[in-house]
């Protein structure tokens, strides 16, 4: 296969697989409704509610991978605050405020990595509609691209360390600072790399010209988007009117 149809391929590939998902103003929406619910709710134990709405929501965008992670992940947290409150079950390293905490705040972290997790062209189309300045949007892709940036960094040196039996327990036990190290060390040459390759390609993508920036995904607002931001706008409104602060 010939260059130029593997990078199409590549790309009609990548649109596939987000076909289902929503634009980012409508991703900017659902997060800003998320905060103003876990906000102003005056009943903490109702977020429960908050929480199943984000997943219906990633249901919808056929996010299974995402779904299912935080199902596991909001289940694991209900099973401790269940226990704790039910049979006072402790857990010595992990305090019961952190818990609560992240039980509560389920429905935004879940909307919130939806829209950092979205294509950095889509996200770069949208900030330029805004007229955003380009600081603005150069700062908004650093922060919205690190933790997955890092979580796939993170996953390649676990993989290269296992290779190379570096985190065996018994090396780790005799030698923990040693590992640490071996981890620390590539990491942070890691992102050095990562911030030279972020620079140059802001810059080969034109984000120093002067002009109104665009993105090779050519998806506009759609039915669903638009239906996603009825439904969501119309669910706040409800629930803040019954379970809302004043």
């Amino acid at each position: 296969m010939a260059l130029g149809e593997r990078a199409v391929t590549g790309v009609v590939t990548r649109e596939a697989a987000n076909a289902c998902g929503f634009q980012v103003a409508t991703k900017v929406f659902v997060f800003f409704c998320a905060i103003l619910d876990i906000s102003l709710c005056a009943d903490i134990k109702r977020t429960w509610i908050l929480t199943f709405m984000g997943l219906g929501y990633l249901l919808f965008q056929r996010a299974w991978k995402q779904l299912v992670s935080w199902l596991v992940f909001y289940g694991f947290l209900s099973l401790l605050l269940y226990l704790n409150l039910r049979h006072g079950f402790h857990i010595k390293f992990i305090s019961e405020f952190y818990i609560y905490t992240f039980w509560w705040l389920t429905p935004v972290f879940i909307v919130s990595w939806d829209l950092v997790s979205s294509p950095p062209g889509n996200l770069i189309a949208f900030l330029s509609r805004l007229h955003a300045p380009s600081s603005v949007i150069l700062g908004t892709l650093v922060v919205f691209r690190f933790f997955p940036t890092m979580r796939t960094e993170m996953r390649n040196l676990d993989e290269s360390m296992r290779n190379r039996g570096l985190l065996r327990i018994g090396n780790v036990l005799r030698k923990p600072l040693a590992a640490f190290e071996y981890f620390l060390v590539p990491l942070l040459l890691r992102c050095l790399q990562i911030a030279d390759q972020l620079s140059i390609s802001a810059v080969s993508r034109g984000i120093e010209a002067p002009v109104k920036r665009e993105s090779y995904y050519t998806r506009t607002m759609k039915t669903g988007d638009y239906l996603c931001m009825i439904i969501v706008g119309a669910g706040t409104l409800f629930f803040l009117l019954y379970w809302g602060i004043g």
